[in-house]
């Protein structure tokens, strides 16, 4: 072979060192590329042990799942992350949106595992084939446990009965530690028939055709305390109120009136408990009889019944609620009539005029409101 001449020799010295340059650069290079895409590699492994795959491959034991009706996604993410069937209830939300199913679940009572990856997951959500019925329901203003209890079990033909649905009202141990609004309950109460009177919050509800009085229960009190929220009880610390006694008055004024007469009963006893006079509600009778609503049909004799509840005996609010009332009635007890309790036109009792409009006369003294009763009271029995 012949060797390299001065020239030669000079011209190729800089052409090895620009290949080497090359050679360097590009194993650089591709040494950066592998670091990423091992980095890439490692995150997404990290990424899919930590948040997505199964939470348990081996553990194919079935839990029982239920999604309420108008659950949004959030709802059922948070649910399956309760039941330890997911990892991430944040990457569940953004698999089932990125997969164009978050709109799709459906509500139903489901079988799934530990096992199941979120893709499936979000497909047996989707299928409903393990769904059970779904019924309305409809708690009624004004109603008290015995009447919510007797219109599930007989009108609703829910898988339970009256007296079993009265035993669950009564384990008000069972659901203080889970709805804290329920703390304001007084103990003494506890020690009476109906220590959850009032706090069955009315509304149309829709729950599974199977579901046990617990279950029901639980959605009640927890509609409560949505519905009581803070600036209610802000507003009940400003008056001087309890949650309870707010609870108690709202629940007699819900059956003393219709909803046009609400914020002046509430000022009639407003005034009355300032004043130190006793309610004398004939709906807080009615509640020691069990008997129907109504002001025409109380005796001089059931008003001297002896009962905690019986505001012809006692002075102040009963020992406790007397039915669930609805939202117009827990704000007018917030809220009495400002009108009727100033000075010199401070209304301190009422009377029923035409039943079937159900609203009321006002008075500020006994004896007008005597000569109001004999004017209305003929129309009470046409």
């Amino acid at each position: 072979m012949a060797e390299l001449t001065p020239k030669e020799k000079k011209t190729a010295k800089p052409q090895n060192e620009t290949l080497k340059k090359v050679i360097r650069k590009l194993l650089i290079y591709l040494i950066s590329i592998s670091i990423v895409v091992a980095t890439v590699s490692i995150t997404v492994s990290v990424a899919y042990n930590k948040y997505i795959k199964p939470v348990d491959i081996e553990d194919k034991t079935l839990i029982e799942v239920e999604v309420p009706m108008g659950s949004s996604v959030n709802d059922i993410a948070d649910i399956l992350y309760e039941k330890n069937l997911i990892r991430s209830a944040s990457v569940f939300k953004l698999m089932a949106d990125f997969s164009n199913k978050a709109n799709k679940m459906q509500a139903g009572k489901y079988e799934l595992s530990k096992s199941m990856t979120i893709e499936r997951i979000i497909d047996e959500l989707l299928t409903g084939r393990v769904s059970v019925t779904t019924i309305s329901i409809t708690i009624r203003e004004g109603d008290d446990i015995r009447k919510i209890a007797s219109r599930l079990a007989n009108e609703y033909k829910m898988n339970f009965t009256e007296e079993e649905f009265i035993k669950e009202a009564k384990q008000i141990d069972k659901y203080v530690d889970s709805f804290p609004i329920l703390s304001n309950i007084p103990k003494e109460r506890y020690e009476t028939d109906f220590p959850l009177e009032g706090y069955l919050f009315p509304d149309t509800f829709y729950v599974f055709a199977d579901s046990t009085p617990e279950q029901i229960i639980n959605k009640l009190i927890g509609e409560f305390q949505r519905k009581f929220d803070d600036e209610i009880q802000d507003k009940a610390e400003q008056m001087g109120l309890s949650v309870d006694e707010v609870v108690t008055l709202a629940s007699i004024i819900q059956n003393e009136g219709t909803y046009e007469d609400f914020e002046k009963i509430s000022a009639v006893f407003h005034n009355r408990l300032k004043m130190n006079m006793r309610l004398e509600s004939c709906a807080t009778v009615n509640y020691v009889l069990d008997k129907e609503v109504s002001q025409i049909n109380i005796t001089t004799e059931d008003t001297k019944i002896e009962s905690p509840y019986n505001t012809y005996r006692n002075g102040g609010l009963p020992i406790g609620p007397i039915s669930s009332p609805g939202q117009a009635a827990i704000l007018a007890a917030l809220n009495p009539y400002e009108e009727y309790m100033k000075d010199g036109n401070k209304m301190l009792f009422f009377v029923l005029m035409d039943p079937r409009e159900g609203l009321h006369a006002f008075n500020t003294n006994y004896d007008d409101h005597v000569r109001d009763k004999r004017k209305y009271e003929k129309l009470w029995y046409e």
